[in-house]
């Protein structure tokens, strides 16, 4: 559907509403995409919020909002849009014309890439700064799903009319990037046959006896009268080349690496902290320096700096944050781990402190995954460092399901991620099922190409031919596209878009296996051929929105 009809129609459906409660309308109210078919192209549940103040049953005000409805069509151009309205247990339905689906279908092919897209984000500047995880080991397959929300997230913000930049926040400093050098000098000085004791809290993963295997395999003993800081500073460094690595390999490719280190030695963290001062939510007890973050809504006041000097891990994040209000974003979205949830409420503060509009600050939740494997869930410990890679996921599964299948649920809502399903070729694999809607109608059209290859070339073509149930019920799909992608890019979440993608590719492969493309008729192929095309393309959007190939062979 293209914005300006979704928005006529939305404005037509506040109207009615207004008459009927005779007062202004109200924003909120929009049309929706009905799950039962039956319930129309489209359809709205208001009736059910307005029972109470109208004194009526929802079906005796789903009925009268028709009456209304049908009164505002008439009188403007939706008239050739809009073919009828429904009242159906208690919801408003609405059924486009045979036209206004011709006229969508009519659309697609003529903005094809394009379609979808809006400028719904009048060009606003955004950062989402997502993943963060600190350089001190391999990305886990938590990080895999927070890069996989966050990249799709960025795209569909990007597709809607904003300027993204993707953000990574490098906690570069601090005691857990000295315990992982002092771990990994006590094992290369272990694998010389010395005494040496990994820290009671460091890092005992395979990855870091590997890399000091590979340190004694280079230099043999010449490095161990290096200091610890030597040894920091080296895995620190191949412990971030391996996290780009991992997540180029993904597809993903961070606009802005920002990093805790640079954000101290530039002064951008003692500025934060005299901002706070000034402005008098600073105070002094028991020898160290206290944020008065209970001023804005938190639970009790946060300590920034300890009695020993030591910065606390608030102090650089309200830098970091006032930082990037500064860069001029118009809005900030994080995307943390579930252990982060109890820092969002400090975090507000801080910024409402600093005196920026917190409402601009969005924290959202990704949550953890659980992998299993023949029914039966994959450990993942950590005790000693041992749990499961990003980079094993992607070794098994592949990027474009990875993608998927993190993709698949809300972020908030827990991920079971089944491996064996993500791997096999058949119509239960949903990133399959989808993938292989694209490329058996690139098939057909390659057929089309052999057999009919003028059918784009010789005058308009008939798509009024095109009235079966599976057509329209596809047209109907087709539709939605746009409000989908606006949909989820207002809320911030871009699990819908699977859902949608399945959903027309169910919608293609009950058509095709109900009716040839190809037949005798030929003004009948045509109108199929363009029909298929046009979804080919808006798979091929939804897929790229994901970060998600479309192949043209499988």
């Amino acid at each position: 559907m293209r914005p300006y009809l979704n928005d006529v129609l939305n404005e037509c459906l506040r109207q009615a509403v207004a008459r009927l409660e005779a007062g202004p309308p109200r924003d909120a109210l929009r049309w929706e995409i009905p799950k039962d078919p039956s319930f129309g192209d489209l359809s709205c549940p208001v009736a059910f919020h307005l029972a109470a103040k109208q004194r009526q049953a929802p079906a005796q005000v789903a009925q009268r909002l028709v009456e209304l409805l049908q009164e505002e069509v008439r009188a403007s151009s939706l008239r050739l849009v809009v073919d009828r309205f429904e009242a159906k247990s208690g919801f408003v339905n609405l059924i486009l014309s045979q036209g206004a689906l011709l006229g969508v279908l009519r659309h697609i092919r003529r903005v094809k890439p394009r379609y979808g897209a809006s400028r719904l984000g009048r060009g606003r500047a955004v950062v989402v700064e997502f993943v963060s995880a600190n350089p001190t080991g391999p990305l886990s397959v938590a990080h895999g799903r927070q890069a996989a929300v966050g990249d799709a997230l960025a795209r569909l913000l990007r597709c809607q009319g904003h300027r993204v930049t993707e953000e990574y926040y490098l906690n570069d400093e601090g005691h857990q990037i000295d315990l992982l050098g002092q771990s990994e000098r006590a094992c290369y000085l272990q694998q010389l046959g010395q005494q040496a004791a990994i820290p009671e809290e460091g890092y005992q993963g395979v990855y870091v006896m590997d890399s000091a295997g590979r340190l004694k395999q280079a230099h043999g003993d010449s490095l161990r009268d290096r200091p610890v800081e030597w040894f920091t500073r080296r895995a620190k460094d191949e412990q971030l080349a391996r996290i780009r690595e991992d997540l180029e390999r993904f597809g993903l490719r961070f606009d802005v690496w920002t990093s805790q280190k640079d954000l101290r030695t530039s002064g951008k963290i003692e500025a934060a902290l005299k901002r706070l001062e000034d402005r008098g939510h600073l105070f002094q007890a028991d020898g160290a320096t206290w944020f008065a973050s209970t001023k804005f809504g938190d639970d009790k006041d946060r300590v920034v700096r300890k009695q020993s000097g030591e910065l606390t891990y608030l102090a650089p994040d309200i830098a970091y944050h006032q930082w990037k209000f500064q860069r001029g974003y118009a809005r900030l979205i994080n995307l943390w781990g579930p252990d982060h949830h109890g820092y969002i409420a400090r975090l507000k503060a801080a910024v409402s402190a600093l005196g920026l509009p917190a409402e601009r600050l969005t924290v959202k939740i990704v949550q953890l995954v659980t992998l299993s494997r023949h029914g039966k869930p994959v450990p993942m410990s950590k005790r000693q460092g041992e749990f499961v890679t990003f980079r094993e996921i992607l070794d098994e599964v592949g990027v474009d399901a990875t993608r998927f299948f993190y993709l698949m649920r809300t972020m908030e809502s827990h991920l079971d991620f089944d491996l064996d399903l993500a791997k096999s070729r058949s119509n239960e694999n949903p990133v399959y099922y989808v993938q292989y809607a694209h490329a058996r109608i690139w098939s057909i059209l390659r057929y089309a190409r052999r057999q009919l290859p003028w059918w784009k070339r010789v005058g308009p073509v008939a798509l009024e031919r095109l009235t079966a149930p599976e057509e329209r019920l596809l047209m109907r799909q087709l539709l939605q596209f746009p409000m989908v992608l606006a949909a989820c890019s207002q809320a911030l979440e871009p699990h819908g878009l699977t859902t949608y993608l399945q959903r027309l590719a169910e919608q293609f492969h009950i058509f095709y296996d109900r009716h040839r493309v190809i037949t005798g008729d030929v003004a009948l192929s045509r109108s199929r051929l363009a029909l298929i095309e046009a979804t080919r393309w808006v798979l091929a959007n939804g897929l790229g929105v994901l970060g998600i190939s479309a192949p043209k062979h499988m």
